[in-house]
């Protein structure tokens, strides 16, 4: 299964450079190698939510620069996806969870996370800042950056920005 996704990826960043080559200028997305977006180009994003429109509106934004992204609907599916890539040695450089999963928290999720890597490079989305488990502040006393939460809805340099942070920060610190 893991190598037919990484077939599937491989075709379709292929038809896209073919595309960008065929596109006018002005219809290429401004990624340019001296920015610091530079460096999302490759990297591996989980996005986990419930909500279809958000998870294909994330990757659809993400892999526009480059990233490889795949989307998870719950928490259990996403803790497999990141324990099958652990088996091929292909870690997530960034995960994106909301707070809230039809299975968990965004809390209960960094914590099964925990215990498959470390540090693990996790943001939390909630939407209009509302949360009711108070999952962003128990993340936080676990050792969950400032930085690593992602309001909805974001716009595209908010969610590019707070992936770039996660990949040049080590992630989860925990909590002594």
């Amino acid at each position: 299964m893991q190598n037919v996704l990484k077939n599937a990826r491989d075709i379709k960043q292929l038809i896209q450079k073919v595309g960008q080559k065929m596109a006018p200028a002005q219809a290429l997305p401004q990624l340019q190698e001296s920015d610091e977006r530079g460096t999302l180009q490759s990297k591996r994003i989980l996005v986990v939510d419930a909500d279809d429109s958000v998870r294909i509106a994330a990757h659809n934004l993400l892999e526009r620069y480059g990233c490889i992204v795949e989307t998870a609907h719950d928490g259990g599916e996403a803790v497999n996806m990141v324990r099958s890539g652990m088996a091929i040695d292909a870690h997530y450089d960034v995960i994106i969870s909301d707070i809230r999963l039809p299975d968990f928290s965004g809390y209960q999720l960094m914590l099964r996370l925990q215990q498959l890597i470390e540090p693990v490079p996790l943001v939390l989305m909630t939407g209009y800042g509302y949360d009711p488990g108070h999952s962003i502040v128990n993340a936080r006393q676990a050792g969950l950056p400032s930085y690593a939460i992602l309001y909805k809805p974001f716009r595209l340099d908010q969610l590019l920005d707070v992936v770039g942070k996660v990949i040049k920060a080590p992630g989860i610190v925990p909590q002594a």
